[in-house]
């Protein structure tokens, strides 16, 4: 009996992400790419699918969407998985809470996988902080510094607001978030710096300041594709999912 061969549209196809996902999956056997959906990326590469401007031109049998787009989609996108019953791999930043809260109630519907950062070692590194700041939060001082490639839209990154999330919801919600800073500090903070320069792929430093000592957790992207390998590797996990919402840690608590 033949292999199951999954059927996968990327919405966002000629994004940075978007084309990585392409070509990973193009190399391999149980899924193939039967087209693209992307109104807001220029045309970067080599892609042999159809690519349309919008949802309503698809005429493609989906099982699997993969976006890496915009959040404008949000509305086009649920309303697509939805009408046809596929599983979405959420993987798009810069979402709202409102946003977030819409695809946790899709989650009746269909299946649908939401991340901001689909690696390993990410999230381990959230792990790592929650970890950190209940040993150490209460009466250490929380700094994170995190670099990015020059053209990187949002400041601070989705990564970073999560791992300051994290850290706070460690302590209670009892620090406030801000970003850089022009006066004394204030101990009730967990402040974050940004900076931009050149290609750097992504890093972290989560630094929590004691009196007489400082721990330094890192985190330092080599290649940005984890996160399109990643991508892949939650199609197989959700192809066998119920209706529902699923983020990494039901990956790997499975």
């Amino acid at each position: 009996m033949a292999n199951k061969i999954t059927n996968v549209l990327i919405c966002g196809i000629f994004s940075k992400t978007g084309l990585m996902v392409y070509n990973l999956i193009k190399e391999r056997h149980d899924m193939v790419i039967v087209c693209g959906v992307d109104n807001k990326n220029a045309f970067i590469g080599n892609c042999d699918v159809p690519v349309y401007k919008s949802f309503d031109e698809v005429k493609e049998f989906v099982e699997v969407v993969v976006d890496f787009s915009d959040p404008s989609m949000t509305e086009e996108i649920l309303s697509f998985v939805t009408e046809n019953k596929c599983v979405l791999i959420e993987g798009t930043v810069g979402y709202t809470k409102k946003q977030k809260e819409t695809f946790k109630k899709y989650g009746e519907k269909v299946a649908i996988f939401m991340s901001n950062y689909l690696s390993l070692g990410i999230n381990t590194l959230l792990k790592l902080c929650s970890t950190a700041a209940k040993a150490l939060g209460g009466s250490y001082d929380i700094e994170i510094i995190e670099k990015y490639y020059a053209e990187k839209i949002n400041a601070p990154g989705a990564t970073t607001m999560a791992i300051a999330g994290q850290i706070n919801e460690a302590l209670g919600d009892t620090r406030k978030i801000v970003v850089g800073r022009s006066s004394k500090r204030k101990g009730d903070e967990i402040c974050i710096h940004c900076v931009r320069g050149g290609n750097i792929g992504g890093s972290h430093d989560i630094m929590f300041i004691g009196k007489r000592e400082v721990l330094t957790i890192q985190h330092v992207t080599l290649d940005s594709s984890i996160y399109a390998e990643g991508a892949v590797e939650i199609i197989n996990f959700m192809l066998d999912k119920p209706n529902g919402y699923y983020t990494l840690k039901d990956y790997y608590n499975n």
